[in-house]
């Protein structure tokens, strides 16, 4: 059985995690499965690269993974079961800058940088859309390129083509977990309901026992570990507030979680990540030996860009090409999975794929007092895909005025304007916005 992955942005960093994840679910068992990955990028020089370390991986493990740099973007869509979207929008991104400066006020990225990004990457993501239509209308989009929600939800419907958005966080919780309690990745479980960056766990087992309970019981051995990493500092305080774990151990907005001098000082033994992971790379296409981590690491130190993130990718093509069910952390329509959000939000929950069926496990409701704000996020960035895909001020408007506490009315107001004005008119479809591979 095969399937055929292709690789939009396909000289990203993220390449040799998913060649890893997919040659590690091959090795593991189940049922057996080839990938024809098809790498597409505007610069076919860091495509290449990526294609050279998936053969060294096929070679090096005896697996069926075929890749191969492709001249354009139809030629990796020709015939293709998921695409894949990692791709860096320069002049997208240059125009929202530039609006944001002649704003002569700023705003947070939290909520309204979202809907900016939004509105930035929708007309080129609905572009691939039509594209997709053409030669590969069954296929299933899948884009890490933020915000993945708000994309998956405007390709989906708007593309017309079966989307879903995959983020890194639930991935990289369950990995620090992981770490933190000394198992394997696979022993972590985790039920958890948001949007993306944005979500609570509603229960966690570590080798079938409550995590929750053996979190509280080593919060102190935990925190005194060399490799506990700043960034998951948010952990105890919300946990000790609220009762529950974020499913990103990194973002927690609305809650401040203070920071000192000892902590912002740690930062400092965690920095050079990216240049690691290219000289792990380099290494590799020179040795002729994959990429590989040291057991029982911290993921953040990992020669891999989100590892477990691969992991997903790989489980996610096992599905696909065999009709094996696999459940994975997608974003996808909700229809009463969060059975207290909007049926049509675009919500974070672990996810049934079985072949070209994508459905949200159900998972019940979030406590009202715990996951209010969540909500608003998940109405927030369904009206924004209803502007993308409308284009009326009046629906953006509404959008930024789900949580006006972001900037005054003022503000808000003029921010609308002055995105309609950029993004909302024709001139927003034009073609343009080449891709690179996103590292």
């Amino acid at each position: 059985m095969k399937a055929k992955l292709a690789y939009i942005g396909g000289g990203s960093l993220f390449v040799p995690s998913i060649v890893n994840g997919l040659g590690h679910v091959m090795r593991q068992g189940g049922l057996p499965f080839a990938v024809e990955l098809a790498l597409y990028d505007i610069a076919p020089a860091k495509a290449e690269r990526m294609r050279a370390y998936a053969e060294v991986v096929r070679q090096a493990w005896g697996v069926p993974i075929q890749a191969t740099v492709v001249p354009s973007r139809e030629a990796a869509l020709e015939g293709a079961d998921v695409v894949l979207v990692s791709a860096w929008l320069k002049e997208e991104h240059e125009r929202l800058a530039r609006l944001l400066q002649g704003l002569g006020f700023s705003l947070p990225e939290e909520g309204p940088g979202v809907v900016g990004w939004a509105l930035a990457c929708a007309p080129w993501s609905l572009r691939l859309a039509a594209d997709m239509r053409r030669y590969c209308p069954d296929a299933l989009f899948v884009t890490l390129m933020n915000p993945t929600d708000v994309l998956a939800g405007a390709v989906g419907e708007g593309g017309h083509v079966q989307a879903v958005g995959l983020c890194v966080e639930v991935d990289g919780l369950r990995g620090a977990l992981a770490y933190y309690f000394r198992v394997p990745y696979e022993s972590i479980a985790l039920k958890h309901a948001g949007v993306n960056h944005d979500g609570w766990v509603l229960s966690l087992t570590v080798n079938g026992q409550d995590g929750y309970a053996l979190w509280r019981e080593r919060w102190g051995e935990i925190e005194r570990d060399p490799d506990y990493h700043p960034g998951n500092r948010i952990i105890r305080p919300i946990v000790e507030l609220t009762g529950y774990l974020r499913s990103s151990a990194y973002h927690h907005w609305p809650y401040q979680v203070a920071e000192g001098p000892e902590e912002r000082a740690r930062w400092s033994a965690w920095q050079g990540k990216r240049e690691r992971q290219e000289a792990a790379l380099d290494a590799a296409l020179r040795t002729g030996e994959p990429i590989t981590d040291p057991p029982g690491i911290h993921p953040e130190r990992s020669l891999l860009n989100y590892p477990y993130t691969g992991l997903t990718v790989g489980r996610l093509m096992q599905a696909v090409a065999t009709g094996e069910a696999q459940v994975v952390p997608l974003q996808v329509p909700n229809r009463g999975a969060i059975s207290n959000f909007p049926a049509e939000a675009i919500v974070e929950v672990p996810a049934r794929v079985q072949g070209r069926t994508v459905q949200a496990v159900p998972v019940g409701e979030v406590p009202e007092w715990l996951g209010g704000y969540t909500r608003l996020l998940a109405i927030q960035r369904r009206l924004i895909v209803e502007y993308v895909l409308g284009r009326h001020l009046p629906t953006l408007k509404a959008a930024l005025a789900v949580l006006p506490v972001w900037g005054t009315a003022q503000q808000l107001s003029r921010y609308a304007e002055a995105l309609h004005r950029e993004f909302g008119g024709n001139s927003a479809m034009r073609k343009g916005s080449p891709e690179e591979g996103r590292n």
